[in-house]
């Protein structure tokens, strides 16, 4: 185990440096990325795919919260006290047991709240959404056609001088509403998680 142990801490001293790399890379960097190389990708698996579509968005919004669920994960399974794996590894637990039935129930708070929080990160996200999924308000289950999300139509509603009243005005702040309303659910939701898994220790 102490072997197994020295490993995995030389890959995490190479490894995290990169992820927080990727965790600072600005989202129209990942936007150009979706549209010049995941899109073309796309293209020639599936010839129906549309220059604009969802699934471009989707995947690299994907790699952009990665960083953030990588991150806080990995705080969270080493907040776990070493004299727990001591303790499995004492009963006769492999690596693997130890891992998933000691380090991983002891993390499981931190590690639902990193992802229900890293959901509210992308559900959040514009400015890759409009370079690879491009404006068009297309209610379709088809991940390979153009769409578009609420924070875009928002951004879309405000530019230019508007007035107050204006109808585009009050529905840009009905989505901001609606969108306030739902990453509040999703942090209610990771805040209650937290406190129905959390492990004391001492």
């Amino acid at each position: 185990s102490d072997v197994c142990s020295s490993d995995l801490d030389r890959a995490r001293g190479w490894l995290k440096p990169v992820i927080e790399i990727l965790a600072g890379v600005p989202t129209v960097v990942y936007g150009y990325f979706a549209l010049t190389f995941i899109t073309p990708l796309l293209m020639k698996i599936l010839p129906q795919t549309q220059i604009f579509n969802a699934a471009s968005a989707a995947i690299v919004v994907g790699v952009m919260i990665l960083p953030m669920i990588t991150s806080l994960c990995d705080d969270a399974l080493r907040a776990v006290p070493q004299s727990l794996r001591n303790a499995g590894y004492a009963l006769g637990a492999t690596d693997f047991e130890v891992s998933t039935q000691v380090v991983l129930p002891g993390a499981l708070s931190g590690v639902l709240a990193s992802f229900v929080l890293a959901l509210s990160r992308a559900i959040g996200e514009t400015m890759i959404v409009v370079m690879a999924a491009g404006l068009a308000a297309n209610l379709t289950a088809n991940p390979f056609e153009a769409v578009t999300t609420v924070t875009v139509q928002i951004v879309t509603l405000l530019v230019g001088d508007q007035e107050f009243d204006s109808p585009k005005t009050l529905a840009a702040f009905a989505l901001g509403l609606v969108l306030f309303l739902v990453t509040l659910v999703l942090n209610v939701i990771a805040l209650y998680v937290v406190r129905k898994y959390r492990e004391q220790y001492e």
